[in-house]
Order: structure tokens, then sequence, then C-alpha cells
């Protein structure tokens, strides 16, 4: 069994919770290099995110939603990180109070890699580490499900895994880690 075992298995169904998480160290770090490099041997080239576009602001589907956080409404942006921190999952939609319209309604691909979209852009604007948190789940789940993306998604996964490990590596550049 791996020590980063975070991007397996149904992650839409049964999510990670991440709690009481064993300590590894640098070891930790070059098992989700690893785990990281092998689905991205499976993709295709990278393709960055699509800029945010118009949408309708009356709107409760995560596909409006989630443009509207990404052209930068930070109180839905904020909305999506708190529910994914504690869900680990994209509905279709929300209502007024950012509860799942349909609870069942959570497989849609594009909402997910859209999501990781917002994290890569809020973790870039912010340094937080709540942002980086949030969006290294995200990629665990897209992870997880790679070889289901068709071609034009799973080229952004590609995008999102190469941005990620900038991330990781500016993070350790940063605080003077050094593997």
């Amino acid at each position: 069994m791996t020590i980063y075992p975070y991007a397996t298995g149904d992650l839409i169904e049964q999510p990670n919770t991440y709690f009481y998480s064993e300590y590894h160290g640098g070891e930790f770090i070059m098992a989700w290099r690893r785990e990281r490099l092998a689905v991205l041997a499976t993709l295709p080239e990278a393709v960055a995110p699509p800029p945010s576009r118009p949408t309708d602001p009356n709107s409760r589907q995560s596909v409006d939603l989630l443009e509207c956080a990404l052209a930068g409404d930070g109180p839905l942006a904020k909305a999506f990180v708190k529910r994914f921190e504690i869900h680990k999952r994209v509905h279709d939609g929300y209502d007024e109070a950012f509860r799942a319209l349909d609870r069942a309604a959570r497989h849609s691909y594009p909402h997910y890699l859209r999501a990781a979209d917002l994290f890569a852009a809020l973790y870039q604007d912010s340094g937080a580490s709540r942002h980086l948190n949030v969006y290294l789940k995200c990629i665990d789940t897209l992870c997880a499900v790679a070889a289901s993306l068709p071609k034009d998604l799973a080229a952004r996964l590609a995008w999102h895994l190469a941005r990620e490990k900038q991330c990781i590596e500016a993070l350790m550049v940063a605080r003077g880690i050094r593997l």
C-alpha cells in the first residue's frame, strides 16, 4: 500500500476524510510525486483552463455559479471552498444557502475541473494554505477518475498537475524544504 492513497477509489461516492493521516515527512512528498507522475503519464498534452465566461447571474446551476466565482464573486468562491472542504463534491446546483439542489447530482466531471480552475486561481491570488489544501483535494478526486475523463478534460487535468507541482515546489523553496 502506498503512503499516498488519497487519489484512488471512487472519491465522488466515498470521499476521503483526510483525518488522522500519518506523518511520513519527505517520503510522503515523494509518494505524492510518484502518484501524480503515474497519472500524468496517461494524460494528453496539457491545456490551460479557459477564461471565465458570461453567465446567467440568477442561475443556481454550478456551471454558472463556478463561472461567477471565477469572474470574481468572492462570497461565491468562498462558498465553493467551504462546501468542497466539507463534502469533497461539486453538485450540479445549489440553493441560496449553498446546499445541493439534488444530493445525487454530483458526477459532472466538468464541474470538478472548473472547481479546480477556481481553487488554483484562488491560491495564486491569495497564497493561503486553505486554498492550496482544497486545490490538492480536488486534484486527488480528479486523479481518481482520470481514466474516465474525456480527452479535453484529461488535458485540463494535465495542466492542473503541472500547476499543482509548481505550487508545491514553490512552497517548499519558500520554506527551505529540500528532498
